[in-house]
Formats: C-alpha cells, sequence, structure tokens
C-alpha cells in the first residue's frame, strides 16, 4: 500500500510540474478578472474563500464592489434601451485539475470482525465550464457545466450500513461523474430601483444552485472534504441498509442534502443600518446580509413530493467578524418511490436447502448448524405499513468568523453549530435528532499560501425505532480532523495538498454485539488546480 501510495505521489507531482511548466502567467482569472481587471485576490482569500469584498461583488449582481460600481475594460453593447446588455469580454471560464488520491479504511462490525480497503488513482478532479456576468444593469446569470467530477472526498462512507459491511472486497474505487449540468442562477438586482431603496438592498434570485450557508458547500468551498454537518442526513447516519440499496438511480440526488445546489427562489441583499452601501468598505462599518427563500428540497432534480421548502440566513459582519444564523424547514424529505423501495421484504438466503427468510440486505445472515435463520426481522428499513407518511426536517444554525486578520495578524476561526431533526425517518413514528459542526482555523501564511486545520464533529441521539415494529436501534457519532496547504503558483494555478482521519462509531451496544460496530479511515490528496 505505501509503494502505491509513493507512486500516486510522484506521478501526480510530475503532472503538476508539467502543468505548471506549461501554463501562462495570468494576472487576473477567471471571467470577472478579465472583465474588471482584477486580481483573483480582489474577492477571495484563497480560491474558495469569498472575503467581504467578493460577498458585496455576489450580492451585487457581479458588478459592484462594497456598493460602487466596477467598471468593465471594454464597454458592454446596448441591446435593449439601458436594460440589457452583451459583454465585449468573453464571460466563459474553464476551471479544471488533476492529481492523485488515496485512501484506507478499516471497517470493525460489531461481530468482533475486521476489514480492511484501500484505494489510490489518478484522477482528472474536476472540469467544468463557467456563463458569467451581468447582461445590464439589473439582470445577471451564473451557470456551470461540469464535465467531470471526482467524489472521492463527498459522501465519503459512514452509518451502521458501513461499519457492519461484511462485503469481502480488498479495494475499492474513487466515484467519479460526468454531469451535463449542475447550477445556473438568475439574478435580478434592486428590485424596486434605487429612488426607494438602497442599491443591492433588495434582490431576487431564481435557479438552482447552492443553499446560502456560512461557509460554501460547492465547489467554491476552500477545502477538498466536505464539511460533515452539511452532507450528512438522517438515512446516512442511521440506516441498518446501505441507502444505495433502497434509492432507485443516483442516491445522492434521491434524497435532500444541504451541500448540494437546490431549485430556489429567494429574496436577498445588504443591509447597512444608519449607512449606505459604500460604507461596507470600512471595516468599523456595522452591515447586514439576509437570504430568505423557498426551494423544491430534490437538489436538481424537479420537486419529487410536491412539498416546498423554506429557508432563511441572516449575518452581521464588523470589523472583520461575522455572525449569522440559518434555517431551513421541509414539510416531506421523502417521495413515494424512496418509501415504497426502503419499505421492501428483503431476505436471507441459508446455506443449505436454498431457503429463504425475511432479513435486511447488507446485514450478516447468520444461521444455525440446521441452515435456520437466527434472527426474524420481517421488514426492510422503512414501515411498508406507511407507504406515504411523511418525514419532515428542520435545521437551525448559528455560525461565526473569529479573524484576527484586521488587526494583521494572518488568523482566522470559522465556527459552525447545528441542529437537526427528522422527525419520521423511518416511518415507524420515531424522530432522530443530531447536533454537529465544525471549526476550521486558516494561516495567511502569504497572499500566496494558507494552511489550514479543521475539526468536524456530528453527535446523534440513540434512534431506536424497534418497539414500533422496525429494525433499527443505533446512536452515531461521527468525526474527522482535515489539514491541509493551498499555495498559489499564478493567480490561475494553484496546488493543494490535504489529508484527513475520519472515524464513524455507533455507541448502541446490544446483547448480541461484541463491540461497538465502528468505521475508520485515512486519506489525502495532492492536486493542482487551472483557471483561465
Amino acid at each position: 500500500m505505501m509503494n502505491r501510495i509513493v507512486r500516486a505521489i510522484l506521478a501526480a507531482a510530475v503532472t503538476v510540474a508539467t502543468l505548471v511548466l506549461l501554463t501562462p502567467t495570468a494576472d487576473a482569472v477567471p471571467s470577472y478578472t478579465r472583465r474588471y481587471g482584477l486580481e483573483c485576490s480582489s474577492c477571495h482569500t484563497m480560491w474558495g474563500s469569498l472575503n467581504a469584498a467578493g460577498v458585496t461583488f455576489r450580492l451585487s449582481g457581479y458588478r459592484a464592489m462594497f456598493g460602487r460600481d466596477l467598471v468593465p475594460i471594454s464597454p458592454d453593447i446596448d441591446v435593449g434601451a439601458g436594460v440589457f446588455a452583451i459583454p465585449t469580454t468573453l464571460p466563459l471560464s474553464f476551471i479544471t485539475g488533476a492529481g492523485g488520491d488515496w485512501r484506507t479504511e478499516k471497517r470493525a462490525p460489531s461481530d468482533g470482525t475486521v476489514f480492511r480497503r484501500t484505494a489510490s488513482s489518478l484522477n482528472v478532479e474536476d472540469a467544468s465550464i463557467f456563463l458569467t456576468g451581468p447582461i445590464g444593469k439589473h439582470f445577471s446569470v451564473f451557470a456551470e457545466f461540469p464535465m467531470f467530477e471526482s467524489k472521492g472526498w463527498e459522501f465519503t462512507p459512514t452509518g451502521p450500513s458501513e461499519a457492519n459491511d461484511h462485503t469481502q472486497v480488498r479495494q475499492f474505487q474513487f466515484e467519479s461523474e460526468s454531469p451535463a449540468f449542475e447550477v445556473a442562477k438568475f439574478w435580478f438586482n434592486n428590485l424596486l430601483g434605487e429612488a426607494l431603496l438602497p442599491r443591492d438592498s433588495f434582490n431576487a434570485l431564481v435557479g438552482i444552485t447552492h443553499l446560502p450557508l456560512a461557509y460554501p458547500s460547492g465547489k467554491v468551498r476552500l477545502s477538498v472534504n466536505q464539511y460533515l454537518v452539511y452532507e450528512r442526513r438522517a438515512l446516512d447516519l442511521i440506516s441498518p441498509l446501505m441507502p444505495s440499496s433502497f434509492l432507485v438511480g443516483d442516491s445522492n440526488d434521491k434524497l435532500f442534502r444541504l451541500s448540494e445546489p437546490q431549485a430556489l427562489a429567494e429574496i436577498n441583499g445588504m443591509i447597512v443600518p444608519g449607512g449606505s452601501p459604500t460604507d461596507t468598505s470600512k471595516r468599523e462599518t456595522f452591515w447586514l446580509e439576509y437570504h430568505l427563500g423557498m426551494s423544491n428540497g430534490s437538489a436538481v432534480l424537479a420537486d419529487n413530493n410536491n412539498a416546498k421548502d423554506a429557508y432563511g440566513r441572516l449575518v452581521g459582519r464588523y470589523y472583520g467578524q461575522s455572525l449569522g444564523v440559518f434555517a431551513y424547514f421541509s414539510p416531506d424529505t421523502y417521495d413515494d418511490t424512496l418509501r415504497r423501495g426502503a419499505a421492501l421484504n428483503q431476505s436471507c438466503h441459508s446455506p443449505l436447502g436454498g431457503l429463504e427468510f425475511p432479513f435486511p440486505q447488507n446485514i450478516n445472515c447468520q444461521f444455525d448448524a440446521s441452515g435456520v435463520v437466527l434472527m426474524d426481522v420481517p421488514n426492510g428499513i422503512m414501515n411498508p405499513a406507511n407507504p406515504y407518511g411523511k418525514n419532515s426536517e428542520v435545521k437551525l444554525a448559528v455560525d461565526g468568523t473569529l479573524s484576527l486578520v484586521p488587526f494583521n495578524v494572518p488568523f482566522a476561526l470559522e465556527n459552525q453549530f447545528m441542529w437537526s431533526r427528522e422527525s419520521n425517518p423511518t416511518l415507524f413514528g420515531a424522530n432522530f435528532t443530531w447536533i454537529g459542526g465544525f471549526h476550521q482555523l486558516n494561516w495567511y501564511i502569504a497572499k500566496e499560501a494558507v494552511a489550514y486545520a479543521r475539526f468536524d464533529w456530528i453527535q446523534g441521539k440513540e434512534f431506536n425505532d424497534m418497539p414500533f415494529g422496525g429494525i433499527t436501534d443505533t446512536k452515531p457519532r461521527e468525526w474527522d480532523v482535515v489539514a491541509g496547504v493551498q499555495y498559489l503558483v499564478y493567480q490561475n494555478v494553484k496546488l493543494t495538498g490535504e489529508f484527513r482521519h475520519h472515524v464513524f462509531e455507533d455507541q448502541a451496544v446490544h446483547p448480541s454485539d461484541l463491540r461497538r460496530a465502528r468505521l475508520t479511515d485515512d486519506g489525502g490528496t495532492v492536486r493542482v488546480m487551472l483557471g483561465f
């Protein structure tokens, strides 16, 4: 395994060196920097992490910074009496990257066995085309067309279904996908006009995009590894069956995740009490950012159950610090296809006589000497007598950034705490509640370099639907430690190295268990990203 890792690192290093040598110097990327003649650092502390200027730029529909209009290097062509205009600079950007990934997994089921798996790969980590920019004084568009994406560090294994997985596999393959569409959001700024309200204080946003979370959950986040608390849902943490065994199609598209883009419509804006948007350039100015909207809650798919979700976010900023709150409510996160698939009877096959006994898939079936199943569980994970039962979800979160950067000390601490509750995840009438969050320390070594370390954690209350006829009794706990460093070789070439140690443990202990089911994995990535 060490030899494979060494070979993967060396190959990634060669790839990085080759791409760096062949890439021309560029002072401003991607399309926004070409349009306005700015550097990436104008909006980002590092690719993927917006600074205060970047936040105001986004809220303006990508046409102003700190409430002041940005003048394009080349004037737009007016085609609609000042309402519509065609950019004269190319509004397209291309982001791609390559590198090496590796991971080792140790699965320790509750029956006392141990299974180890490994994976290493040289990957095209990402390849996406972006169409972005203002189209006149009020409209703007931001669309992403991913052509290939590695999923090695998203939706990573968790839950009792993974920890108790007895599949005899020494090696596994990192997930990847070739989507054709992911994000397309359309802005209309200053809905009521600047005569009634200050600019950028009342805007509309419609389309498919990421929810306004405290820290980015899409590709624009700083770290390679996704935040656990944005990624997980109840079935990931409690299901004794792998969700992929009863979800039709891509399980990541069939169930709501905070980390995935959603079809939504919202109003948003910035409010400066006692001042104007231009005052936000002063660090001593207190100002607010707000978002209020509704969503299908079914990722990029059309609504799968007719239930519309509601969300809101409010954040205050002052002297480089921020404090925010976020809330999300869904009346129902499931659709009928999922409910039926998860409630189907599963079977164990006796090693003697080919007999079948009702039992969930992906769990180690146990038989006596005559081939009779030792346990009798009549249903799948969900209640077949309640095929139309609803599962509502509530998320409440608070976040804050403590930054010493305004005081010329290059450190900032990002914090997130979230409370989540699903009312009926297995349709047997038992609710599941969990809390979680993360704490990430960023060290801005120089304008071109940042190092970071993060601790993620999730703690769930014990979920037991067995008294109601279910098969699930678990108490999940999950955490990880992420450490990384990123360096800008040029404004449009970034090198990244990141390591992760991750643990899931089922804290519920049953009389038949020899120990708590546990999953541990370690892995890392080395990659180069390019944008132009």
